[in-house]
């Protein structure tokens, strides 16, 4: 019978190997005493599976309310007619981070809709109008013949639809609306409210 035999160095090398696989697969990793996880930061739990951690929504009614009394002053230098029908179109996310734009959304329809300025179509009918008509938007911009037949769909006078976007190196948030008149597809107005978080 024959025993197989490893040179000593050679045990000694697969040992370290087994020894160095078995280490790596139980990193962790250490917080300050003080108990909180680093802002931003991927957390390695004991079985070396990283999870990352939860960034919550910055909470931007302030900024929407804000957004809707500039949108009512504004909207005072343009002849609009008695009361004009105004279709708040959804926000869209450009924070590259969770935000409850539908949230904000409301917040700007609530206000406009209380300053008495405006007619507001229904939140509730959006969703139907923005299936129906599969208008392109991009870039904070808006097809001004695609704008005139929403008009004609919705029974609007103006669309105020715009963007929520995040300036990382000075971690402002800001939204940015664009009023445009639907007969003629001619943009009013853009306006921009930020705010530091």
């Amino acid at each position: 019978m024959t025993v197989l035999t490893f040179p000593r160095m050679a045990r000694y090398h697969w040992l370290l190997w087994l020894t160095a696989f078995v280490l790596t697969g139980c990193n962790t990793t250490m917080y300050k005493s003080s108990g909180t996880r680093p802002s931003g930061q991927t957390v390695t739990t004991g079985t070396g599976t990283a999870q990352p951690q939860q960034v919550k929504p910055v909470d931007l009614q302030p900024l929407a309310k804000r957004t809707a009394k500039s949108v009512i002053k504004r909207s005072a230098a343009f002849d609009l007619g008695k009361k004009p029908t105004l279709y708040v179109d959804m926000l869209r996310n450009s924070t590259g981070r969770p935000q409850d734009t539908a949230k904000i959304t409301s917040v700007l329809h609530k206000e406009l809709a209380r300053s008495g300025r405006f007619q507001l179509i229904p939140l509730e009918k959006n969703a139907a109008y923005q299936q129906s008509l599969d208008y392109q938007q991009s870039e904070g911009s808006m097809n001004p013949s695609t704008a005139v037949q929403l008009g004609k769909q919705t029974g609007a006078d103006l669309i105020l639809y715009g963007n929520v976007s995040r300036i990382k190196k000075s971690n402002t948030y800001q939204l940015t609306t664009h009023l445009m008149e639907l007969k003629s597809g001619e943009l009013l107005f853009s306006d921009k409210q930020s705010v530091r978080k």
